[in-house]
C-alpha cells in the first residue's frame, strides 16, 4: 500500500529528455495527435526505446484521469485500529506486506494518521501496549477529494513529499485510498512493495475444465479480458458488484446466478460482500 521508489522521477526526466530531442528533430508539433506520431517515430527510429514510448504514452494517459478512476476503494482499505496492540498491528503488517497504513478511530471515516511499518520497530518489545499510546508515530494525513485530476496528485506527491492520500466524496466520507505508487504504475509499469513476494495471489484460478475460482473484488474488465466476452455496461466495477446487481441482493454462501454461458456460484461471502465465486463456462454450442 505503499513503496519509495526514488528512481522513477530521473527515469522520467531522460524519457523526456529523449523526446525533446525528437521534437527538435522535427519540428514542434500543433496538437496531441500529431505530438503522438512524433512519439511513435521516434520509437521506430530508435531515438527512443520501446519502454521510454511506453512512459511518454503513460503521462498523456494519467492527464486524463481522475483519482476516482484509479484509487484503491475503500473496501479494500487496510487499517489499523488505534486501540490495536502493537502486537496486532505487527501481524497485520506481516499478513498484508504494505510499508504505511491508515490508523482509524472505530472506522474508515475517521483517520487519525498515516503509520509507517518500520516506525514500530523501536517499540516491537511492547507488545501489549496500543497504538493510541505512540501518537507522535502518526504522520498527518492528507485528504484529497476523488475528482483531483492524477497528474496534479502525481505533482503534489513530488512537491510535498508525501505517499499516500486518503480520497474522500463529496459528501466528506472516505472513498478510497491512493499512493504515488499506484500513479507511477501508470506510467512505467508495475512497482513491488518492498515487501511484496514475487508471486501474487491471482484474481481467477482455474479449478478444472470450464471451471475457475473468482476473487469477488476482480475488475470486470479484467474478468472480460480473461474470458474474452463483453458484461453489460452497468454501474458496477467488480465481478461481485455484477452478481449483487444480477440478483438484486447481497447472496449468501451456495447462491448462484446464471449470466450467458457464465453460471456463478457464491462459495465465500460475509453480510456485506461477495468474497469469491466458483465460475463455470458452458462450452460453446456446436
Amino acid at each position: 500500500m505503499g513503496s519509495d521508489n526514488p528512481s522513477t522521477p530521473s527515469l522520467l526526466s531522460k524519457a523526456r529528455e529523449r523526446l525533446m530531442r525528437s521534437l527538435l528533430l522535427r519540428g514542434q508539433p500543433s496538437n496531441r495527435k500529431e505530438l503522438a506520431k512524433v512519439i511513435e517515430q521516434a520509437s521506430q527510429d530508435d531515438i527512443i526505446n520501446e519502454d521510454t514510448e511506453d512512459m511518454i504514452r503513460g503521462v498523456f494517459d494519467i492527464s486524463n484521469l481522475r483519482i476516482s478512476d484509479i484509487m484503491i476503494p475503500r473496501s479494500q482499505i487496510i487499517t489499523i485500529d488505534q486501540d490495536s496492540t502493537i502486537a496486532d498491528a505487527i501481524a497485520l503488517i506481516k499478513e498484508h506486506g504494505h510499508s504505511r497504513y491508515p490508523v482509524s478511530l472505530e472506522d474508515k471515516d475517521h483517520i487519525l494518521g498515516i503509520l509507517m511499518a518500520k516506525d514500530l520497530l523501536p517499540i516491537a518489545s511492547q507488545s501489549d501496549h496500543k497504538i493510541s499510546e505512540y501518537p507522535y508515530l502518526l504522520r498527518k494525513p492528507v485528504i484529497v477529494p476523488e475528482t483531483k485530476r492524477v497528474d496534479v496528485m502525481l505533482k503534489d506527491f513530488q512537491k510535498n513529499r508525501f505517499h499516500m492520500a486518503i480520497v474522500i466524496d463529496e459528501y466528506g466520507g472516505v472513498c478510497g485510498l491512493v499512493t504515488i505508487e499506484d500513479i507511477l504504475e501508470l506510467i512505467v509499469g508495475e512497482i513491488n512493495d518492498e515487501y511484496e513476494t514475487e508471486e501474487e495471489p491471482k484474481d481467477i484460478v482455474k479449478a478444472g475444465d470450464n471451471a475457475y475460482l473468482v476473487n469477488g473484488t476482480t475488475p470486470l474488465s479484467d474478468f472480460s479480458e480473461y474470458f474474452h466476452t463483453q458484461l453489460p455496461d452497468i454501474d458496477v466495477d467488480t465481478i461481485a458488484g455484477l452478481v449483487i446487481h444480477l440478483l438484486g441482493h447481497i447472496p449468501h454462501k451456495d447462491e448462484s446466478v446464471v449470466f450467458n454461458e457464465f453460471t456463478f456460484k457464491v462459495i465465500k461471502a460475509n453480510q456485506h460482500q461477495v468474497q469469491q465465486l466458483y465460475v463455470t463456462v458452458a462450452p460453446p454450442t456446436e
